[in-house]
């Protein structure tokens, strides 16, 4: 993993405060969920010097960081960017790991084809399209919720931010499509359960929202994390009992975990169906917010071929406008670009989701590559090797990530990053609204409470040997 001899490095969740309440000594913790937030727990507590046991109901660590191998490419089929690198720290841990990581930003290669006009865009309609999505409409976000309302929709800002801006039939269609595309890539739900108001809440770092990769695919950061943690894969947790005294984690076979602490990070889809069963039962204020908060669809088709057809064709990366004018721009994401091979991801926002997730992987395939065939004006060649997802349907993410909708605020996700009772701890990206849906936003989190646990101000991670 390239992580030989490396030391640990000192990490801080983004404030030197040493959060409160923890009861009782530190003496063995229970974290639940392999992902890179209860990761990072595990590896800082090891670390500190804490006896910590991660317990995870698959059979790989990662959660929704999961790279797989596609016929000798590793494709993300999660999380893939670590976006805006610039003071990051995911990008930061990938450097102190050993991991390098690369550019990946399609914007200056995005092409786009309209198949209600059964056009390729040219080079200026696709800039004034991305710039709409990127600059405009969230520019606009101050004066539309003055003239909606606190309680608007993403998609009623969408609607009045076309209706105000003069444009043709054909760019206003592809306009609501684009900005549906975003608000569904961003939210991982449809625009009419996203919040306006809290829209682009999340504190940004540096550098270009599409960011870098690492090279290898996130799995060599998990890697990293969970290199000399003590791990226990395919115990699937049944029930998280707390008492005076501690905690015990009992699985459905029967076997359980005891400590003196616990930190769930199963994500906020499994909490939504109300696993695992919490003893005594998790609070109204809590429930509420679980409740609230939204937690939709996004999905990906990755199709390998023998070549890049799609470079040749002049569509590096494509934005596709479907016919069906509400529904959202499809993005096809070429990693030949970024040094994966001949492979083209498939974006699949949460309202066409249905397409893959109702289907057979070949006829999934299909339906993405009927659509290329579109845009590239001929049938395209047998894809080598297909990765299709389905986050939406596994019982274990339940869904892509979390997002505001109307009626609920962040402060919603704070609460969920509260502990109960100084023994019960939660981590994970729904547990922190200053990153909210990032994978560093779960990193983040698991630093939080493994300062917590430890009571130190910031706390050192690194693969240990």
């Amino acid at each position: 993993m390239g992580v030989a001899g490396l030391t640990a490095e000192s990490f801080d969740d983004g404030r030197t405060d040493v959060p409160a309440g923890v009861v009782g000594p530190v003496e063995r913790v229970v974290v639940i969920g392999a992902g890179i937030a209860g990761l990072t727990v595990a590896n800082a507590l090891t670390r500190g010097g804490i006896e910590c046991v991660v317990v995870e109901a698959r059979d790989r660590i990662g959660g929704r960081l999961h790279t797989v191998n596609l016929a000798g490419s590793p494709v993300d089929l999660g999380g893939s960017w670590i976006h805006t690198p610039v003071g990051n720290p995911m990008r930061a841990f990938a450097d102190q790991a050993g991991v390098r990581c690369r550019s990946a930003n399609p914007l200056p290669e995005l092409a786009g084809f309209d198949c209600s006009e059964g056009r390729r865009l040219s080079a200026a309609e696709v800039e004034t399209n991305i710039s709409m999505q990127l600059d405009d409409f969230p520019q606009a976000r101050g004066h539309l919720l003055a003239e909606l309302g606190p309680d608007a929709s993403a998609a009623d800002g969408i609607e009045a931010f076309v209706a105000g801006a003069g444009l043709a039939p054909g760019p206003a269609r592809r306009a609501r499509q684009g900005m549906r595309a975003l608000v569904e890539g961003e939210s991982a739900d449809l625009a009419e359960r996203q919040s306006l108001r809290w829209m682009w809440n999340e504190m940004e770092y540096e550098g270009h929202y599409f960011g870098d990769v690492p090279e290898g695919g996130y799995r060599r950061l998990v890697e990293a994390m969970a290199a000399g943690v003590d791990l226990r894969l395919g115990v699937d947790v049944a029930e998280v009992a707390c008492s005076a005294g501690g905690v015990r984690v009992r699985s459905v076979d029967g076997t359980s975990e005891d400590g003196s602490h616990v930190v769930v990070t199963v994500p906020l889809g499994v909490l939504k169906r109300g696993a695992p069963h919490f003893r005594p039962a998790l609070p109204p204020d809590r429930l509420a917010a679980i409740d609230r908060l939204g937690f939709g669809r996004y999905e990906k088709v990755a199709l390998r071929f023998d070549e890049p057809f799609w470079r040749t064709a002049g569509l590096p990366h494509a934005m596709i406008f479907p016919r069906d004018s509400r529904a959202p721009a499809v993005w096809a994401i070429g990693l030949d670009a970024f040094g994966a091979g001949p492979v083209l991801v498939f974006q699949i926002f949460h309202s066409a989701a249905g397409h893959v997730l109702s289907a057979a992987p070949d006829d999934a395939a299909q339906w993405v590559l009927d659509l290329l065939a579109e845009a590239i004006g001929r049938s395209c060649p047998a894809p080598t090797a297909v990765a299709v997802t389905s986050w939406a349907n596994d019982r274990y993410s339940g869904g892509a990530y979390t997002h505001i909708p109307p009626g609920a605020n962040p402060a919603d996700a704070d609460l969920l990053g509260e502990p109960i009772g100084g023994r019960l701890l939660f981590a994970g990206e729904h547990t922190q609204s200053t990153r909210l849906a990032y994978a560093d936003g779960a990193m983040t989190s698991g630093i939080r409470e493994a300062k917590r646990l430890l009571g130190h101000p910031s706390v050192r991670l690194g693969p240990i040997q």
